[in-house]
C-alpha cells in the first residue's frame, strides 16, 4: 500500500469517475457499518478529510442529495446483495466501472490502458488502508471472491432502481466510501 494525499485521491478520482458514476466518501460513526454507507449514498455526510467527492448523474450534473440521489430506494436489508472482496477484486471492479455494462471491452483501448487504471484504483482504495474491507454487489465475487473481477460475468445484484448499477464499498475503522456506476437503459 502507498501513501495517498488529496492530489494523488483527487487526480484519481477524476481519472475513473465521469457521468452517471458515484464516488463518495464518509465518517464511520455507526457500529453497523451499512447506516454509514447509506449516509454516504443520500451525500448526508461530508467527507471527514474535506477532500472532493465525485458525483456525476448522466448528462453531467451534479446527483441530487437525499432520496432523489441514485441510492434514494437502498435500505440496510439492501446490503444482503453485496459480498465481500478482497482489495485487488475491489481494484479490478473499480476499473470495470469505465465500461458501458461494466466490461472491459467497452473500455476504450482497455489493452494498453489497462495498468494505468488499476493504478488509479489502487490510489482511491489505498485512502483506506490495510485490514480495510471491501464489498460488491457482483455476482462472480458471490460464488467466488477471489475471482478475476476484470474478466467477470457481466451479473449484478440490483441495489438501485437503475437498469445496472455496480460498484464497491470500502470500510476501514473510521470511514466508508461508496464508489459505483450505474446503466441507465
Amino acid at each position: 500500500m502507498t501513501w495517498i494525499d488529496e492530489a494523488s485521491w483527487t487526480r484519481s478520482l477524476r481519472a475513473l469517475f465521469g457521468e452517471g458514476m458515484f464516488a463518495a466518501v464518509g465518517a464511520r460513526r455507526h457500529d453497523d457499518w451499512r447506516r454509514d454507507a447509506l449516509d454516504v449514498m443520500r451525500l448526508a455526510t461530508a467527507d471527514p478529510r474535506g477532500w472532493p467527492r465525485q458525483v456525476s448523474a448522466p448528462g453531467g450534473d451534479p446527483y441530487a442529495p437525499g432520496p432523489n440521489g441514485p441510492f434514494g430506494a437502498v435500505t440496510p436489508n439492501d446490503f444482503v446483495g453485496v459480498f465481500p472482496v478482497p482489495r485487488r477484486g475491489a481494484e479490478q471492479i473499480v476499473v470495470t466501472l469505465q465500461g458501458e455494462w461494466f466490461q472491459t471491452e467497452d473500455i476504450p483501448d482497455f489493452p494498453a490502458r489497462e495498468a494505468e487504471l488499476i493504478t488509479h484504483a489502487r490510489g482511491v482504495l489505498d485512502r483506506f488502508g490495510d485490514g480495510s474491507l471491501f464489498f460488491t454487489n457482483a455476482v462472480s465475487a458471490r460464488n467466488d471472491p477471489h475471482a478475476d473481477m476484470i474478466r467477470r460475468e457481466g451479473v449484478y445484484e440490483g441495489f438501485t432502481e437503475h437498469a445496472i448499477d455496480c460498484g464497491v464499498i470500502a470500510l476501514s475503522a473510521t470511514e466508508v466510501g461508496v464508489f459505483w456506476g450505474f446503466t441507465t437503459d
